[in-house]
């Protein structure tokens, strides 16, 4: 197939704003002429080349920034080579058929999305999933209200990109805390951003057998697994469901 090429990005003109330090701090866009052809309404997939040489250059990295920075109606995935080895990381943006090279740094990941894939403002959206990253460490750490406030300061400033993901997160520090009608809302509002996301399903369940809502666990479960059939050798899926048969066995024998 014929692809056309680009290695350019225009920035925001809130790219300078300051986005709080995380483990791979954003850096400078690159400011050129931009392109004459409008194709953002033409994205629907990002591949990502994960071969060796663009690998060695970061491909893993930016596979993973996609994933948490792309608008939900667009499909992030990895791939293999793309060709112009040397010059990645390297994706394709389809059905557009957009090679792009050197994308490289959080910041010109942003910013490409921005342009190519109308996911609002670059240094937002960036600002956002730092906050994220933050969240995640207190996470680890088992601060969960910090980190829930941290998501929360994340949904307010109203990102475009990666939105699903921080819904997600603040679903999973309420589950922590206890908090299972605040995780619940907020799985919910996690598959109305992205209703094909079976990890929002799941959180739904979580949410559902914390409350004891068993039969309400076991329909988000499963659909969850009905989303992604992989989940049948997740062993925490499967623990998951083994403790949610025991309960409704239980249920029945009361």
């Amino acid at each position: 197939m014929a692809i056309r090429s680009i290695s350019w990005y225009t920035s925001s003109p809130r790219a300078n704003r300051t986005i709080p330090k995380w483990p791979l701090p954003p850096c400078p866009l690159i400011s050129t002429k931009p392109s004459r052809i409008d194709i953002r309404n033409e994205v629907k997939e990002i591949r990502v080349c994960l071969n060796k040489s663009c690998r060695k250059l970061g491909s893993r990295e930016t596979l993973e920034l996609m994933s948490d920075l792309a608008p939900p109606e667009i499909s992030v995935k990895s791939c293999s080579c793309l060709g112009r080895c040397g010059s990645g990381p390297n994706l394709v943006l389809l059905p557009a058929e957009e090679f792009v090279s050197h994308c490289d740094t959080p910041a010109k990941i942003a910013d490409l999305l921005a342009i190519r894939c109308g996911a609002g403002d670059a240094a937002i959206n960036l600002e956002a999933l730092a906050l994220r990253k933050r969240a995640q460490l207190e996470l680890e750490k088992g601060n969960y209200s910090g980190a829930e406030e941290l998501l929360t300061q994340a949904i307010n400033i109203e990102p475009r990109g990666g939105l699903q993901s921080i819904y997600k997160s603040r679903s999973a520090a309420r589950y922590s805390k206890g908090n299972y009608s605040g995780a619940l809302e907020d799985a919910q509002m996690a598959t109305k951003i992205s209703p094909k996301c079976p990890q929002a399903y799941i959180l739904q369940g979580d949410a559902y057998f914390g409350k004891e809502a068993y039969g309400a666990a076991e329909n988000a479960y499963y659909t969850a697994l009905e989303i992604d059939r992989s989940l049948r050798r997740s062993k925490p899926f499967k623990a998951r469901i083994a403790e949610l048969q025991e309960k409704l066995a239980n249920v029945e024998l009361d």
